[in-house]
């Protein structure tokens, strides 16, 4: 049985029900009858009143599941924007010097001195099982001497690197990288993995030589400038780059070792945005994709003039009208 105070504290929430805005036809005549009624509820009645309460509430929750994923792709999409104008208007005050020190999303087995040529491996692809780069439209491509030469020209000069053996302090290890992100023992976050770890990251700066590796989209050209690929060009889709005659378009991750978010810098931003439709264990940056030339259908990359901002893409890899799809409905990749 209903104790006397649940019994009023239903009276109490049904009194406050607006029963013109109850869908169901029976449910609302229900209402209407049991509004009008002056005296006491009866047990029958009490339970009707709690079918119309869940009712509401089984509505109410249908329409918000996909409010606060929503509420994110659009804070995405504007922060998309914000770092977009952030990198041009750095560029502008800075004399057509573009921020460096972005993150490579690149691992290598450890820190190569001055003049090695670095190896490495897309972030996590070293480690098995592990997944904690969560854009795949990416594969990594040696550089040469002209293409560094526009990247320094640039402002460009380094990339942030992981390596495998640069421990930080506490417990896990950077050869794990997933343990380590999730261990509570130590204070290593997924969106900082590329910091040194003085900075309780894996990473180390690199300033760029002639045959270091750099990330390269493989999603295509048209996803990100709405132009598609000239006839009869060859798009570089990771595998390809022997044959490749397509834009190459370099990906770097937008973290917080960048001089793009040093506030004491002309045009420097004052903070690093966080892309949240990850786990906990995945990188959770935003992406820059820069132009800087043109695969020669040898392996090779003919430098461009200059290096370009082309856009920004999220953490997964998708760009900004795919994230809007997400915003409005159409699209469900969270």
């Amino acid at each position: 049985m209903l104790s006397q105070t649940k019994i009023q504290e239903l009276m109490s929430k049904f009194a406050q029900v607006n029963v013109n805005q109850i869908k169901d036809k029976s449910l609302r005549a229900k209402a209407v009858k049991l509004k009008k009624k002056q005296a006491g509820f009866t047990l029958l009645e009490l339970l009707v009143v709690v079918a119309i309460l869940a009712a509401i509430a089984g509505t109410a929750t249908i329409a918000l599941q996909d409010t606060d994923a929503r509420a994110s792709a659009a804070a995405h999409v504007a922060m998309m924007d914000e770092l977009n104008k952030g990198i041009r208007t750095f560029r502008v005050l800075n004399k057509n010097s573009l921020p460096s020190n972005f993150d490579s999303l690149i691992e290598v087995a450890t820190d190569p001195t001055a003049g090695t040529a670095l190896d490495g491996d897309l972030l996590g692809t070293s480690v098995a099982g592990s997944d904690i780069l969560a854009i795949e439209d990416v594969a990594v491509v040696a550089i040469n001497a002209d293409v560094k030469g526009i990247l320094a020209d640039g402002g460009i000069e380094a990339l942030q690197y992981v390596a495998l053996d640069g421990d930080p302090e506490g417990e896990g290890t950077c050869a794990d990288m997933q343990d380590l992100i999730a261990d509570r023992g130590n204070a290593v976050v997924a969106g900082n993995i590329f910091m040194t770890p003085d900075g309780n990251g894996c990473g180390f700066s690199r300033t760029l030589e002639d045959t270091d590796e750099v990330a390269i989209w493989t999603g295509g050209q048209e996803r990100l400038t709405g132009q598609p690929a000239a006839t009869g060009v060859v798009e570089f889709d990771g595998s390809n780059a022997a044959t490749a005659t397509g834009k190459a378009f370099m990906a770097v991750g937008l973290g917080p070792a960048s001089t793009l978010f040093n506030a004491n810098d002309l045009g420097g931003m004052t903070s690093v945005p966080v892309y949240r439709h990850v786990s906990e264990t995945q990188y959770n940056r935003f992406i820059a994709v820069f132009d800087i030339g043109t695969f020669d259908g040898t392996g090779a990359i003919d430098a461009a003039d200059q290096v370009v901002l082309v856009t920004i893409v999220d953490g997964a890899g998708d760009t900004k009208e795919e994230e809007l799809g997400e915003w409005d409905g159409t699209r469900n990749t969270i």
